[in-house]
Formats: C-alpha cells, structure tokens, sequence
C-alpha cells in the first residue's frame, strides 16, 4: 500500500510542479482534462526502491499500472490489485484523491523541476510516504474528459477462485 500511496503523490507533484516556471502552458494544456502518461520514480529510502509504469487521470478519478500492481478509483471507492498474490483490497479515497484534483497543493513541495511539453520531472520534499522522490513523467497527453466513471471502477465480479476480496470500506 505504501507503494501506491508514493506514485499518487508522485503524481500529484508532477501536476503541482506543472503551475511553476515555464510550465503554465503544461498546466493550461491539463486542467479539467484526461491525463495520460508513463512515469517512473525512485524513493528516497535506505534501500532506494525503483517504479515505473503508466497513469491515467480524469478529475477525481484514476487508474494506475506499476509493475503489475493496479491501482484504480471511481472517486467512490479504490481497488488495489495484486496480480501475483492475487489480491484486491478495496477502501475509501482517501486524501489522495484530493492531491490529484487540486495540483496546487503541492506547489511548494518539488525541487529540481524540469518540464517539457510532454514531460516534467523534479523532486518531491513534501510530507509523507513520497518525501524525497524522485519522478520522471513522459508521453504527457491530454484530451477532452469522457466523463465515464465505469472505466475506472475494478470488476471484482470477474475474479475467479483463489482470489482472495478484502472489501475495507
């Protein structure tokens, strides 16, 4: 869980960062849209700790694929998905989700920023599991919002014996 607490706020420092410097375009270019892109990031650990994998994000609402472990959120309720262990563990957002549709909560927080028109990469120093990572976001695109949160809901009903449910709600 830790895991996927660092690539949200990872995420949400990359759309934070986005307001700064010469990135007002990139911002302008993702507010109020559907936000794609790959990323990768190494914490900041003892043991540094590498991810990588992709993201989508509309308003409230996202899906993220690291190595194999997903992430998704209907805005309602987040499904954690562990293909190897096979397991979902389903909980409430949390404060997450608010990182991802208020960008400008993290403002102060990335150092290092570097942004293109399709990438940015920087660190975080804000508080929490993802002080002190360091993300690299590319094939940044944007489109118009489908406004459909069933793409983001997990169907637990298509799992199969030995799946193991935890429903944390």
């Amino acid at each position: 869980m830790k895991r996927f607490a660092l690539i949200i706020v990872c995420v949400s420092a990359f759309l934070s960062a986005a307001a700064q410097n010469s990135s007002q375009a990139l911002l302008k270019k993702i507010e109020g849209k559907r936000v794609t892109f790959s990323y990768s990031l190494t914490t900041a650990d003892k043991v540094p700790v590498k991810h990588s994998g992709t993201a989508v994000i509309e308003g409230a609402c996202y899906r993220i694929d690291d190595n194999g472990m997903e992430m998704w959120c209907n805005g309602k309720a987040r499904w954690t998905i562990d293909k190897q262990a096979k397991e979902v563990y389903i909980e409430a957002p949390g404060d997450e989700s608010e990182l991802l549709v208020s960008p400008a909560k993290l403002l102060s927080n990335v150092k290092n920023l570097v942004t293109g028109s399709t990438s940015a990469s920087g660190q975080y120093t804000g508080e929490g599991p993802g002080k002190g990572a360091t993300f690299v976001l590319t094939s940044i695109t944007a489109s118009e919002p489908r406004g459909d949160i069933e793409e983001f809901t997990f169907k637990t009903s298509s799992l199969k014996a030995p799946w193991v449910i935890t429903d944390l709600r």
